[in-house]
């Protein structure tokens, strides 16, 4: 499946888009202009089995920036910290019932396209510190600020949730420039705050992650998981195979791995990959390339980066090769994007 494919697929939880729909008369929008057009209804939201395309989101969302252009305030975090753990449907009781907050933010990861995000999140593990990146899946910058603002407000919601309101994190990281309204990012998240890095990064020191939560119930996680795995298996499998191989190579994308050691990550063999690839219509490079692109999109609009650091951060040695590569991707040169 390609990315164009992808984008029109019908297959994301709309969890995000009801919590939106249901504060939008808080921000003076009407909520049925919010939908109109697009396909669905505000009842449609509420339906468990609803699905929209990441087109059909983004335009709902696009459509919300416009509708309160005027406020002084991150529209996306208003939006995340008024959201609970219910907010995400079963994806966030198998969290509240998981031993510590470790595994909850693992099962979290590990399910996310259950619980209707719309950006590629990763834990980063390192000895003190323990970080959750947030990745765009497509190059859309007039939203990304408002993803990112959202999925850092209901993390950090999710997080205090199961350990308490002692939790602050101790950075937050952001690959956008500073906002007008930057001093509530301040009053949230109660840490330093850094603008225009490589990645969007939320980071709390590595203890907590052994922090036991007090609603952790055996039972009642095994029956969650069993659940979430029944609904898994229910559905297509198709853009969890590529979804899989993306992650994998999302994990350092500096040291892009060879197909030989993502399927052996994936526990097959090189020709059953390409086998599974060629299926879909797709290849190894393609879906390589396709992350390269998005990543170096992303990258190109923070101008303090040069053109050697974006093929570094991209998986290139050489910043002649990157260009050829982005020329072939985008049919311009990389600075020409903006």
């Amino acid at each position: 499946m390609d990315g164009s494919a992808r984008y029109t697929t019908a297959n994301l939880h709309v969890y995000l888009l009801r919590c939106l729909a249901g504060m939008s008369k808080d921000f003076g929008i009407d909520p049925v202009r919010l939908c109109m057009g697009l396909g669905f209804e505000i009842a449609d939201l509420s339906d468990p089995e609803c699905r929209v395309s990441f087109r059909q989101a983004s335009s709902m969302i696009r459509r919300a920036l416009e509708m309160t252009k005027t406020r002084e305030r991150g529209l996306g975090l208003d939006i995340g910290i008024n959201e609970t753990i219910g907010s995400i449907g079963l994806v966030g009781y198998a969290m509240l019932t998981s031993p510590t907050l470790g595994d909850a933010i693992s099962l979290g990861v590990k399910m996310q396209s259950h619980a209707g995000t719309l950006l590629q999140l990763d834990r980063v593990n390192s000895q003190t510190h323990v970080s959750v990146r947030a990745t765009s899946l497509f190059h859309e910058p007039d939203i990304q600020v408002f993803l990112v603002e959202e999925t850092f407000g209901i993390f950090l919601n999710l997080v205090r949730t199961l350990v308490g309101d002692a939790f602050n994190p101790t950075s937050i990281e952001l690959t956008y420039p500073k906002p007008s309204y930057a001093a509530q990012y301040e009053q949230v998240f109660k840490c330093p705050v850094r603008y225009e890095q490589k990645d969007n990064l939320f980071t709390c020191e590595a203890h907590w992650v052994d922090k036991p939560i007090a609603t952790y119930d055996p039972l009642s996680h095994r029956q969650a998981l069993e659940f979430l795995q029944m609904t898994v298996a229910q559905q297509s499998t198709e853009n969890e195979f590529i979804e899989s191989i993306e992650r994998i190579i999302r994990r350092d994308l500096r040291q892009t791995p060879a197909l030989a050691a993502v399927a052996t990550q994936l526990c097959m063999s090189d020709r059953t990959l390409r086998r599974r690839l060629a299926d879909q219509g797709q290849s190894y490079q393609n879906v390589l390339d396709q992350i390269r692109k998005d990543r170096a999109l992303a990258l190109l609009s923070n101008s303090r980066l040069s053109i050697e650091e974006v093929a570094y951060e991209v998986g290139f040695s050489d910043a002649h090769n990157f260009r050829r590569a982005f020329k072939r991707w985008t049919g311009h040169g990389p600075r020409q994007t903006h």
